[in-house]
């Protein structure tokens, strides 16, 4: 709701300016408010055309993500990217 965006603005403003875990998840919250207020719409109209099929929707893969991410503590290892070898990048 639009008429919502500028109280809720300044709550996250406000919580993200405290300590902990309240703090912590304000400022996250401040950096997806754009994609919460905003009512944008995507165009993969190129990549569903090279790989010839949709994507998945997203009500069929979000809850095995949670429950993966939760399972894992929110934290997933990864892999420095290796080295250059030889005189150019692959």
């Amino acid at each position: 709701m639009p008429v919502l965006g500028k109280p809720f603005t300044s709550a996250v403003n406000t919580l993200s300016n405290r300590k902990g875990g309240i703090g912590y998840g304000a400022s996250l919250l401040k950096v997806f408010m754009p994609y919460l207020q905003w009512n944008t719409v995507f165009d993969n109209t190129r990549v569903t055309t090279e790989l010839g099929r949709k994507p998945v929707p997203f009500s069929q893969y979000s809850y095995p993500l949670l429950k993966f991410s939760q399972g894992s503590n929110f934290t997933y290892s990864y892999q420095d990217w290796p080295a250059k070898v030889g005189g150019s990048a692959a």
